[in-house]
């Protein structure tokens, strides 16, 4: 595997010189992490939401629980929208190392699908982001956090909170995480600008296209499958902002809807937009390529048609083989997917309603469960 962050070579050793890069603080969080994805996933959510717990306990503005008008304790709102932003904010720090795997476990089926000129840009693609990329990256965070305090300024002016009484509540939890939420989310979007123009630029300059090894272009579907799948789970969390867990009556808080549908939206596009940036490219190459060898055919049989005509055995066998090779290059696919990826497209296409869905049966078996004498 090539090395997460590469230097300049030494120009007087003779080799040219190679672009430097960075990783992300979240890559190098995980990488110093000895407890695998998944656990330092789970801990950083733990962290986050365990942060809102402490500061919604000690300072009780307002409490993680109140009584509802039946006397039942249940979740409150504003501890519901913590749980879903601390679930936004490890999405979005999860991503982003799930990103960096990525390239990482397709590295050598890239370099399969490529040319040998383009090997050093498959390393580039594992190797991190390049620095010229770096003050993009840092000037779209700091907007970003600049975003989040202009959150908590509106949060303050629009419940009549002075500073010290908003700092004395929750306010606080959100005054520390919005800045980072906000800049990593703004940053995501010059990460999609960079991931997608790097695909692309290796598809149009080192891409390799061989008909009779299409399945090693696979690799470019199962890279957009996973950009995919990454933003619509992005999208479903973002809908639970709409699910009222106290209210089985009211599944869609609509105080929210105008917010939230808009970012679903932009999120569900933003999956879709990095899924053809890494098939749609493929796929226009594939029918050149295709194009290109018809006509390849369709000359060399216009040239063996008319001995084959003329009575001339071996040129009718060899114009019944062009015919069979031109079938065969004709029904070669053009996209380069298989059937499990489009398969797995289809069903994360339904990730985003997972959320509603699920709160509606949730709600329709507890009704169940309490109508039915069990509770």
């Amino acid at each position: 595997m090539a090395p997460r962050n590469n230097s300049p070579t030494d120009a007087s050793a003779g080799k040219p010189e190679q672009p430097a890069y960075f990783q992300p603080a979240e890559v190098r969080l995980y990488a110093a992490s000895p407890m695998g994805f998944a656990a330092t996933t789970a801990l950083i959510f733990a962290l986050v939401y365990g942060f809102y717990l402490l500061v919604a306990t000690f300072t009780q503005r307002p409490p993680v629980f109140e009584t509802d008008d039946q006397g039942q304790l249940v979740l409150t709102q504003v501890a519901w929208i913590g749980f879903v932003l601390s679930l936004i904010f490890t999405a979005g720090v999860a991503f982003t190392e799930s990103g960096r795997q990525m390239w990482a476990r397709e590295r050598d089926a890239l370099l399969a699908a490529v040319h040998a000129d383009g090997e050093a840009s498959v390393h580039g693609l594992d190797s991190g982001i390049q620095h010229s990329w770096r003050p993009r990256y840092l000037s779209m965070f700091i907007m970003g956090a600049l975003g989040g305090l202009g959150f908590n300024v509106f949060m303050m002016f629009s419940g009549g909170f002075g500073v010290w009484a908003y700092i004395n509540s929750v306010g606080f939890w959100f005054l520390v995480t919005s800045p980072l939420l906000y800049g990593i989310g703004f940053r995501a979007c010059v990460d999609v600008a960079r991931e997608s123009g790097a695909i692309k630029q290796l598809i149009r300059d080192h891409i390799e296209i061989d008909l009779f090894h299409l399945d090693r272009l696979a690799v470019f579907g199962r890279i957009g499958l996973r950009a995919a799948r990454s933003w619509m789970i992005m999208a479903a969390i973002l809908l639970l902002f709409l699910v009222n867990p106290n209210n089985p009556e009211q599944i869609v808080d609509a105080r929210q809807l105008w917010v939230t549908v808009p970012i679903v939206s932009i999120s569900v596009l933003g999956g879709l937009f990095l899924l053809t940036s890494s098939i749609h490219p493929v796929h226009k190459k594939i029918c050149a390529a295709k194009a290109a060898e018809l006509n390849r055919i369709h000359t060399e049989m216009a040239r063996q048609r008319v001995a084959a005509l003329a009575g001339d055995a071996e040129a009718a066998s060899a114009l019944a083989g062009l015919t069979d090779y031109e079938v065969w290059v004709d029904a070669r696919p053009e996209w380069p997917v298989s059937g499990g990826v489009t398969t797995r497209f289809s069903l994360y296409i339904l990730l985003p309603i997972l959320p509603i869905v699920g709160s509606y049966l949730f709600e329709k078996l507890a009704d169940q469960f309490v109508t039915g004498g069990v509770v």
